[in-house]
């Protein structure tokens, strides 16, 4: 009886699709307009979030359907490249990128930079696609995968030792940020990574000013780990550090630290360095 029920509901569920796609005619055709592949390309691509597991068999069918309908749609390549590049597929979802900016560079180079800087420690390149879509986007901050562009040409800069000129990048990010007067939602690696800009030239009382603003706007193990290595090169009383360490330990046993999903964070702590200094003394 209950197979019975179910076959029931299925035939009356295929009899409605029949009888909807009877009233719409269009969804029967074979070839498309322009105006009309694009319009699909589109659905294609906006019907699959929350809906396909990325990289699966299914949300590749769609994309395909999508670049079919649209070889100069964007989003498909980018689709195509995202997936890649969480699988460690490196030359393919670059070449998937490449096409999706060669297409749409203002939507997409951004985005290719922040890979080439997060995943693939490309500095040189991740500073050309930022400087390429600064000058496609004048007087407009932009925010690639939400991340301000001057923060990441920052440490681009800094990864590449150009301390000064990292320094340069990280004071117009500061100066953007700090027009809404708040400084506390601004991520706590920013003033880490400012502060090792001085800590790296030698400044380490400058170094030391930028933890303890980042300190007093978000408590995080980082932050506290350097202004700890800070203390320590300046000669700092023994005690002092060491409850800065003990600090930091717990912090990161909660869980208060930077980190990034697939790739390590950039100076990324870790319990080792910890009790490395603390073992110091």
């Amino acid at each position: 009886m209950e197979r019975f029920k179910i076959f029931y509901r299925s035939v009356l569920c295929s009899l409605w699709l029949m009888s909807s796609c009877a009233k719409q005619p269009e969804l029967y055709k074979k070839e498309f307009d322009e105006a009309e592949s694009k319009k699909y390309a589109k659905q294609f691509i906006e019907g699959l979030h929350g809906s396909y597991y990325q990289g699966s068999p299914e949300e590749h069918f769609l994309i395909e359907e999508a670049t079919n309908m649209d070889a100069t749609f964007s989003d498909s390549y980018r689709e195509m490249g995202a997936s890649r590049v969480k699988r460690g597929i490196n030359t393919e979802a670059m070449k998937k990128y490449a096409k999706a900016v060669s297409l749409d560079p203002e939507s997409w180079q951004g985005y290719r930079g922040y890979l080439y800087l997060y995943f693939y420690r490309d500095y040189d390149n991740a500073i050309k696609d930022f400087d390429e879509l600064d000058a496609l986007t004048p007087n407009f901050v932009d925010y690639p995968q939400s991340e301000n562009i001057d923060f990441m040409r920052g440490i681009a800069y800094m990864m590449k030792k150009e301390y000064p000129k990292a320094r340069e990048y990280f004071e117009k990010f500061f100066e953007h940020e700090s027009k809404s007067g708040d400084l506390n939602y601004i991520e706590s690696r920013a003033f880490m990574y400012y502060g090792i800009t001085y800590f790296e030239t030698g400044d380490l009382e400058k170094a030391l000013e930028k933890f303890d603003l980042g300190i007093k706007n978000n408590k995080n193990a980082d932050l506290f780990y350097w202004k700890a290595k800070t203390m320590r090169a300046l000669n700092k009383k023994p005690s002092e550090i060491l409850t800065l360490l003990k600090t930091s330990k717990e912090l990161l046993s909660q869980g208060y630290n930077s980190r990034r999903p697939y790739v390590e964070e950039f100076y990324q702590t870790y319990i080792e360095d910890i009790e490395d200094l603390q073992n110091s003394f």
